[in-house]
């Protein structure tokens, strides 16, 4: 692959296809490092908790700790004064302890939870206690030991799963919880206090991104849920075999198409089918999934993505949903364009997404003048003054064949030469004659590397071609439009594209050149982009070291190679 080639995908891509480059920001509670982590597994026969107990807490759950430590076989009977009691329907659940283990700490992600490679420092107590069933409640209540006040005598984070399903994100226990459950759809479990349910608990969401020409309508949404209003062959606790997948995503393809009415400035116009995946949806991270993994019904979701191509930026655009049920009453929404998203809710009462352009300018794709690199002689006034007086002195000298003359104009430019700066002024000088320095390059190199991220916004190949023909140098143009195409295309993201917004140009420093009437350039630069998909805006900034080399091939500089020895990513957000 040329280095041109590879250089501009390492640029453009900005590593996104990594697992952390699908960060989704979210809310910090920090409970995932607490004290005591306890993560509650709730099947149809039993409730598994498996305690991580640190040293602060040994006195709030010493009895806990004491009858697993001194029990000559495990399991052993739960104590009745624990520090932590579960209530299954009203009645209080009797258990045993399984394991019981010193050991490190899990080390965890500070936003999801999930275990990281390696171990904490702290060291931990372990313990996993079983809650036989005797029937499957509608409510269980997890209730830690309280003060006087009423409040947690520990500092529990925790977390709850129903069938393997989360019910919560990572969250203090600070007083007794009670939960309601589905046994049906576990997906539908949910905590009495809202706050403590999982993020991303609705089945249904809804997606407007406004860009430059184009207008995109994303559905991420549970299959099972739909399977109310359509004919689809998806049950829960069901696996969906890989090879019937295609098949699903079709239907469900064929039926979201025109599920909502759409108008973009008072037209219907007929949406384009971009992609349809099965995700992995979590907190940090929204994925594709692959085809080795397996997809059980209960807990599937599809993301589907519809284009409509608009020309630049519209005015008004209006989406109506309309499935709704004893189920689905609220459906979360949002309208992304440049400045960011609008939130909002779709319910019977209130169906319609609206968007409206209140952007300021304009969000088209811009193009930056490409300036000469000029180069410039510093000559003071004093020079200047001696040089403009010699020369006419030796016209005149020429003329009157006088040597005395001539001697008094060399004299005059010796004396300009030797005299002290007065006043300097800069003279342009061809770049044959001095290569331009690095701050008379940087318009030029800015202007370049702008105008080849910023052509990628085009949705129709020509346009793009055309565009990236006025900073790349025809002999690789065709090669780097084809891998550039490839690169912004983010595979684990299901071929979310990248779209670059400012380039910030750090340092350029001038480099020998080996090429006839090439300029080689060291230099640092700060690219960033965005990427919008599944309901968010990926933000990224990533900074590149390189040497860049330009040339003029016919009238106008262009970017002859680049060549990238360092990129970093620097900033990693969402909005």
């Amino acid at each position: 692959m040329p280095v041109i080639v590879r250089a501009l995908l390492l640029a453009l891509a900005f590593s996104l296809t990594t697992a952390p480059a699908s960060a989704d920001a979210v809310m910090i509670t920090r409970a995932m490092t607490a004290n005591t982590i306890m993560e509650a597994f709730i099947d149809d026969d039993a409730i598994v908790v498996e305690l991580e107990i640190d040293a602060t807490d040994a006195v709030a759950l010493r009895e806990l700790i004491v009858s697993a430590s001194s029990a000559t076989n495990l399991p052993t009977q739960i104590p009745t004064d624990a520090g932590l009691s579960i209530r299954a329907d009203g009645r209080q659940l009797k258990g045993t302890i399984e394991k019981f283990a010193r050991r490190k700490r899990v080390d965890r992600d500070e936003v999801t939870g999930d275990p990281l490679p390696g171990e904490g420092p702290e060291d931990v107590v372990f313990l996993q206690l079983h809650y036989p069933l005797r029937a499957q409640p509608d409510e269980i209540i997890f209730e830690p030991v309280l003060t006087a006040e009423g409040y947690a005598a520990t500092n529990i984070g925790f977390v709850v799963y129903h069938h393997g399903i989360a019910v919560n994100d990572f969250r203090y226990l600070a007083a007794g919880e009670a939960l309601t459950l589905d046994w049906n759809d576990p997906f539908y479990t949910r905590f009495a206090r809202r706050t403590l349910n999982r993020k991303y608990g609705s089945p249904m969401n809804v997606f407007l991104y406004i860009e430059p020409f184009e207008v995109r309508k994303e559905f991420v949404v549970r299959p099972l849920d739909l399977a109310r209003f359509m004919d689809i062959d998806i049950k829960a606790h069901q696996s969906i075999p890989a090879d019937q997948r295609d098949e699903i995503l079709q239907k469900l393809a064929a039926f979201l198409k025109n599920r909502t009415r759409d108008s973009i400035d008072g037209e219907r116009l007929e949406p384009v089918l971009d992609r349809i995946h099965f995700l992995k949806r979590g907190l940090r991270m929204t994925r594709v999934v692959t085809p080795d993994e397996p997809i059980d019904g209960t807990n599937a979701i599809i993301g589907a993505i519809f284009v409509y191509p608009v020309d630049g930026i519209p005015k008004d655009v209006r989406l109506t949903w309309d499935l709704f049920d004893d189920r689905i009453s609220r459906v979360p929404a949002s309208a992304t364009d440049e400045a960011g998203p609008m939130p909002s809710f779709l319910t019977p009462d209130d169906p319609e997404l609206h968007w409206v352009n209140y952007l300021k300018g304009t969000a088209l794709p811009g193009e930056l003048e490409v300036v000469v690199p000029q180069s410039y002689v510093s000559v003071s006034m004093a020079l200047l003054g001696a040089i403009l007086l010699a020369l006419g002195l030796l016209v005149v000298a020429a003329r009157r064949r006088s040597w005395a003359l001539g001697l008094v104009a060399l004299a005059l430019l010796a004396g300009g030469w030797l005299a002290p700066p007065v006043r300097a002024i800069q003279v342009p000088v061809p770049a044959s004659i001095r290569t331009p320095s690095g701050e008379e390059a940087a318009p030029t190199i800015h202007a370049l590397l702008y105008n080849v991220y910023r052509a990628l916004d085009f949705r129709q190949e020509e346009v793009v071609f055309d565009r990236l023909a006025q900073s790349l140098s025809g002999d690789v143009l065709e090669r780097v439009y084809l891998e550039m195409r490839k690169g912004l295309r983010l595979e684990n993201q299901g071929g979310a594209r990248v779209r670059v917004r400012e380039v910030e140009l750090l340092d350029v420093t001038p480099q020998e050149s080996t090429e006839p009437n090439t300029l080689r350039y060291r230099t640092r630069w700060n690219a960033t982009g965005s990427v919008g998909h599944w309901g968010h805006t990926h933000l990224r900034t990533n900074s590149y070291d390189a040497l860049i080399s330009l040339n003029r091939p016919g009238s106008h500089w262009k970017i002859a190679d680049i060549d990238i020895l360092e990129e970093q990513r620097v900033i990693a957000g969402q909005r």
